[in-house]
């Protein structure tokens, strides 16, 4: 700053500095990080108590929704998750004989129909919150035999195998 003024007569030019102490700021930053496991698991657990005992059907009578065991599905994908199932016998109780009986699937009390081919039996598009914990969340399957399927069929021990499969998404 130019400083102009008179001193005894004397025009006297200066030049005035302000200092003003400039500091910088210090600052440190890092990243925190966190990283949770994506659960992805899938168990059949069978409703008769133990695996490969037969539901009891009366002949020539039709078998209602019945139980056949439950799914826990353990997903915690943003993306939701898919369950599938699968049958050996194409929807069919296959009895030693060749004799089938077919039956149609529920699942999660929804009617899936009789399982010819991989079905899709859940499909989400989001995170289920009642699937993403440790307990994960169960799903009712059932099965149902028409009469007309049941009658006129050799005695015996009739059996499939259904296969569930999740993908996460």
């Amino acid at each position: 700053m130019l400083v102009n003024y008179l001193h005894h007569g004397l025009k006297v030019f200066g030049i005035a500095i302000a200092a003003i102490a400039i500091f910088p700021s210090v600052a440190q930053a890092d990243n925190v990080y966190a990283d949770l496991p994506t659960l992805n698991s899938i168990t059949f657990t069978p409703s008769r108590g133990t695996t490969g005992t037969a539901i009891p059907l009366t002949a020539n009578t039709a078998l209602s929704p019945t139980s056949v065991g439950n799914v826990n599905v353990q997903s915690n994908t943003y993306g939701g998750f898919k369950v599938e199932v699968e049958s050996t016998n194409f929807g069919l109780l296959k009895h030693s004989s060749g004799a089938g009986m077919a039956y149609t699937l529920n699942y999660n009390n929804s009617e899936k129909g009789q399982i010819t081919t991989k079905t899709v039996v859940e499909d989400n598009s989001a995170l289920i919150t009642d699937c993403a914990d440790s307990s994960g969340c169960d799903r009712d399957v059932k099965i149902s035999i028409s009469q007309s399927e049941v009658q006129s069929k050799p005695a015996g021990f009739y059996s499939d195998t259904l296969t569930f499969t999740l993908t996460n998404k």
